[in-house]
């Protein structure tokens, strides 16, 4: 909505093809943690449990789409992207404490990693 009333140059921003390159790459982003999610809770429902391997894997992946993806609306979104009146500025601290908070990404990946090598790389 914001991008189609939002105007520069008298047209609205969805003109733009960078713009659009934007909000296709947000929904890509969006649909591939949705389906992830999808995948987990169709294996918890199944086998009751989802391993904290596949756990860490979807919150790294999740966070660190949800970084970009909210990056990416807010430069879509300029100036007004880091107004409180807008989402995206709250949204945006959201990603940064989802990213750190409660196993940051950096052990969820080391957790994956040493899933997929047999290494534990922890010092």
């Amino acid at each position: 909505a914001y991008c189609n009333q939002r105007a520069q140059f008298g047209r609205p921003i969805t003109s733009f093809q960078l713009v659009q390159a934007k909000l296709v790459q947000m929904l890509g982003n969006v649909t591939a943690m949705l389906s992830m999610m999808r995948q987990l809770t169709r294996l918890q429902e199944r086998d009751g449990f989802v391993s904290h391997e596949r756990a860490s894997l979807a919150k790294a992946f999740c966070s660190e789409k949800m970084r970009e993806t909210v990056a990416l609306a807010r430069g879509v979104m300029g100036g007004n992207g880091i107004l409180l009146e807008y989402d995206v500025a709250r949204l945006f601290a959201d990603a940064e404490a989802v990213y750190s908070y409660e196993g940051t990404y950096e052990m969820n990946t080391l957790i994956v990693g040493r899933a997929i090598t047999g290494i534990s790389a922890f010092v």
